[in-house]
């Protein structure tokens, strides 16, 4: 054992006191003549802080165009189709407010928006919805494994999930009945 380790620690000293006497070229051409590169930076390193930040920026500039240009017209009309839901949704949802004082906002919204929002919070929250859906619907759209079968219809699940959701629950409240009468002035 003594005999291998002494032939490694000679091996080893021998490999590093001959590379620290290499001379150094003067010159980046004298360093590819020695065959030395220089080093260059992928700028994988320096951006990858920021490389999610820009992607998502870039996304979102591309939908915002798509959707000023009509590019795509199918992710258009179920863009526009998610718009008008939203929107019926939160005036029937609105209009209930006012005709009852006793209603409050129930499920996973209310935690957006409070109990009893008004129409400053449903646009706020509207506009970052939808923004954030379209922009996944159109990511997936654009960047999704085009031969596939299923791809065809995946890029449409974020945006018409909400679409029937802000359906259903326009619908449900359009239905409300508040207690009014037909001489009742509260329910214009």
């Amino acid at each position: 054992m003594k005999h291998i380790s002494a032939f490694v620690l000679a091996f080893l000293i021998a490999s590093t006191v001959r590379g620290q006497h290499l001379p150094v070229p003067a010159s980046p051409a004298s360093w590819r003549q020695a065959g030395f590169e220089a080093a260059h930076p992928t700028g994988k390193e320096h951006d990858a802080l920021l490389a999610i930040p820009r992607g998502v920026a870039g996304e979102v500039a591309a939908t915002a165009r798509d959707f000023a240009t009509f590019h795509d017209p199918q992710w258009e009309i179920l863009t526009f189709a998610q718009i008008g839901a939203a929107s019926a949704d939160a005036e029937t949802t609105l209009y209930n407010f006012r005709h009852s004082p006793t209603l409050r906002e129930v499920g996973v919204s209310r935690f957006v928006v409070g109990s009893r929002p008004d129409v400053h919070k449903y646009i706020i929250a509207g506009v970052i919805e939808i923004t954030v859906e379209s922009v996944v619907g159109h990511y997936l759209r654009n960047h999704g494994p085009a031969r596939k079968w299923y791809w065809r219809y995946i890029w449409t699940l974020p945006q018409t999930f909400s679409l029937c959701e802000h359906t259903h629950s326009s619908l449900h409240n359009a239905g409300l009945n508040l207690g009014c009468g037909p001489t009742d002035p509260r329910c214009d």
